[in-house]
């Protein structure tokens, strides 16, 4: 189900109705005519559901094979969609997304590699003090956080303890990224996904099928870099 968040609505005074459409960067732009709302063209968007959710992720595909990653484009952020903008601060091009900036070499190279480096040296800094909060209040503990760039899944639980979290889980919503971290830790009580194990997921997070749910939906838009 697409929310206000998820799309970017336009209005257009010639529109004779709602169209939607996704546009190279993966974005999901929704057009309103005249005295046209947001909640209507909302229930147009999800009218298209799977139409829209399966052309987001060809285009996404599509500029993740591509290999770039340019200003003006966009990518999600703590769960908010953030377009890149490069600026020149002192001569220098500094790129801003969200409430983050950071210096760059080149205004026109490919934004990824930087990119991805911030933002897992973010996840490097943020993640373990979340599984340190997590498994005092659940009393668990465990022996260290990895940070990796993991394929087809967002974590795991070794037996020795170590929790490994995917570097990309920085740009999901903030709960999403917690209920993955609780998630792992959980494993360490149950090393399995059985009944028990689900029991104690619910217990600490009720919601977790929603953030399941949204990871399921973008997860090819945060497979770039």
């Amino acid at each position: 189900m697409l929310k206000r968040k998820d799309v970017v609505f336009k209005r257009h005074a010639n529109a004779r109705r709602y169209i939607a459409r996704v546009n190279s960067q993966g974005q999901i732009i929704l057009t309103l005519p005249r005295g046209g709302t947001q909640r209507d063209a909302l229930i147009f968007a999800n009218s298209h559901y799977q139409w829209l959710i399966d052309e987001k992720r060809k285009a996404i595909r599509h500029q993740s094979e591509n290999g770039r990653l340019s200003a003006g484009g966009d990518i999600w952020f703590r769960g908010e969609r953030c377009t890149l903008e490069v600026v020149k601060d002192w001569g220098r091009p500094v790129l801003r997304f969200g409430d983050q900036a950071l210096l760059i070499a080149d205004a026109e190279m490919d934004l990824a590699r930087p990119l991805a480096r911030h933002l897992r040296n973010l996840a490097k800094k943020e993640f373990p003090v979340k599984a340190r909060r997590f498994a005092e209040n659940l009393n668990l503990s465990f022996s260290r956080v990895a940070i990796r760039d993991q394929q087809t899944r967002w974590g795991s639980c070794s037996s020795t303890g170590t929790i490994s979290l995917n570097w990309r889980l920085i740009m999901a919503p903030p709960e999403a990224c917690d209920y993955i971290v609780m998630h792992e830790l959980l494993h360490l009580k149950e090393m399995n996904h059985s009944h028990r194990f689900w029991r104690l997921v619910r217990e600490a997070c009720p919601n977790y099928k929603r953030h399941e749910e949204w990871l399921d939906a973008h997860q090819h838009e945060l497979a770039w870099g």
